[in-house]
This record gives C-alpha cells, structure tokens and sequence, in this order.
C-alpha cells in the first residue's frame, strides 16, 4: 500500500492538472493523453508575460486545451478576422494575440485577444511553428496547450 499510494497520488495530479478549468471528464482526460502536448514558458521571469496572461485568460474562461490544427491559410485568415485581431488599433511595437490560436480549428469568433509585444508575439509563434514540425503535426491533427 506503501509503494502504491505515491503512484496514485502522481497519478492524479497528472490528470487533475492536465483537465481544463471547467472540468473535463475521465474520458477527455483519455483522449487528451494520445496527443502531443506542447508548454509554454510561462513561469516566473518568463519572456511572453503578456501572451502567457492572454492564454491563461483564455483557459480560464472555458477555451479548449485541446486544438485542431489547420494550414489552410485562407481559413486561418479568416479566424484571425473573426477573432476581431484585424479590427484592434495598430499601436508601435505591439500586435494582437489570440487564443485559441487562429492556426487552430478552435481558433476566430470569441477567440480571446489582446495586444501584446511583437516580440512576445514572434516568440510564441516561433515555438509553435517548431513545436509542430517537431512532432510532425499536419491539417486536421490534434494537439494539447500547457500554459
């Protein structure tokens, strides 16, 4: 029992902080294990403050840990539209965040933006593009977000 306990105990922290906020079932948690997962950098002194806040703000809110890519540029213009980033007033030196990612099926309408550093901006995307050639994620694969 001695040898089990901290097992099930490792267990469940996995599965209780891989769940989205609003509470995913056993089954999500099941299903979100087959996918790859890619984390962010958003500890303490973490270079993207803003884009990280922008992603926990989604998360918080009911947004899916869980996306479908896309590659269509066409459709990924269109969500980065519906997501209202085009509309957001050009400041120097920054420019809009969302999330879900507009790459993403999840991604456009009621997508959670706000404008953020370039330079936040460029390194989120950049760790995105090598997390998917890293782990050969194509259009129409699924993939988990740790922020």
């Amino acid at each position: 029992m001695k040898v089990l306990l901290p097992f099930v105990c490792v267990v469940l922290f996995v599965a209780f902080t891989t769940a989205d906020i609003v509470g995913d079932s056993a089954e999500e948690i099941e299903k979100r294990a087959a996918y790859p997962t890619i984390t962010f950098p958003c500890g303490a002194g973490t270079v993207m403050p803003n884009v990280c806040r922008n992603m926990r703000n989604a998360i918080a809110k009911g947004h899916p840990t869980l996306l479908q890519r896309i590659t269509d540029k066409k459709a990924i213009d269109k969500n980065r539209r519906d997501s209202g980033c085009t509309k957001m007033p050009k400041t120097p030196g920054n420019n809009c965040d969302e999330y879900p990612f507009a790459s993403s099926k999840q991604g456009g309408k009621g997508a959670e933006t706000m404008l953020v550093p370039i330079r936040e901006n460029c390194k989120q995307g950049g760790l995105l593009g090598g997390f998917y050639k890293k782990n050969g994620i194509k259009d129409g694969d699924y993939y988990n977000v740790v922020v």
